[in-house]
């Protein structure tokens, strides 16, 4: 994946955030299964991102898996508090800000 198509998987992921119906921790969900676990951070983050963007796929999921392959995103976020799921979405707003950011700088 290109940074332009990881770029646009997070847009996607923040506009499920914003956007959806739901408890907090169900869009976290939607988002990290149908966008953010596609992401290979090695591969499609710039090296300053891959630590901040692992400490929150770790939060959500411990299992490298496209949405539909299992069921621990799932349990992890049940088992988390709903002002956890919500420190957990800022920190992914924030992550999307910066790599905005160093989107700007690079054009």
């Amino acid at each position: 994946m290109n940074e332009s198509a990881c770029q646009q998987r997070f847009a996607k992921a923040i506009g499920i955030l914003v956007d959806d119906p739901g408890r907090v921790k169900d869009r976290l969900l939607t988002a990290y299964g149908s966008q953010l676990s596609a992401i290979d951070p090695r591969r499609d983050l710039p090296e300053a991102l891959v630590t901040q963007y692992d400490e929150i796929r770790y939060a959500l999921s411990d299992a490298d898996m496209p949405y539909g392959y299992g069921e621990r995103a799932a349990k992890k976020l049940h088992d988390m508090s709903e002002d956890e799921a919500g420190q957990l979405a800022r920190r992914l707003f924030a992550l999307f800000l910066q790599l905005q950011k160093g989107a700007a700088v690079e054009a």
